[in-house]
């Protein structure tokens, strides 16, 4: 099952006019700080901002992993993060799936982001149509 993990926290960022769109305002700073964590734990990483937000898209083995990074205000510093795990089926496209890859995911950035925003973020389950 997808999560989304919402939190306020006010960043600074090195220049406001390097963002694609509002939605991806600071989602570089956030993604700064999962990084670390997700480098030393997985492999092929990339990461990037795109106009709906910031990403950082990584496997687990067979499983692909993502983090998708969103601003919804700026100014009041309140960010969701989407985490999703899919997986190949034979000569078909990837779908969403449930895993225990992602569970180790969503505690691994739940863990990193408490510290850093100071208080428990929300983690709420999504369903596989919330794209």
């Amino acid at each position: 099952m997808p999560y989304e993990i919402s939190f306020l926290k006010l960043v600074k960022v090195q220049d406001e006019d390097a963002y694609i769109n509002e939605c991806c305002y600071g989602g570089d700073v956030v993604s700064d700080q999962l990084l670390p964590s997700i480098r030393s734990t997985y492999s092929k990483v990339e990461a990037d901002q795109e106009d709906w937000g910031w990403f950082i898209w990584f496997r687990d083995g067979a499983v692909s992993l993502s983090v998708d990074i969103f601003c919804d205000e700026p100014e009041a510093g309140a960010f969701r993060i989407h985490i999703t795990s899919r997986k190949t089926r034979w000569f078909m496209p990837s779908c969403i799936v449930d895993t225990p890859e992602l569970e180790k995911l969503k505690d691994l950035i739940a863990a990193r982001l408490n510290n850093w925003v100071g208080s428990p973020v929300t983690i709420v389950p999504l369903n596989k149509k919330y794209l």
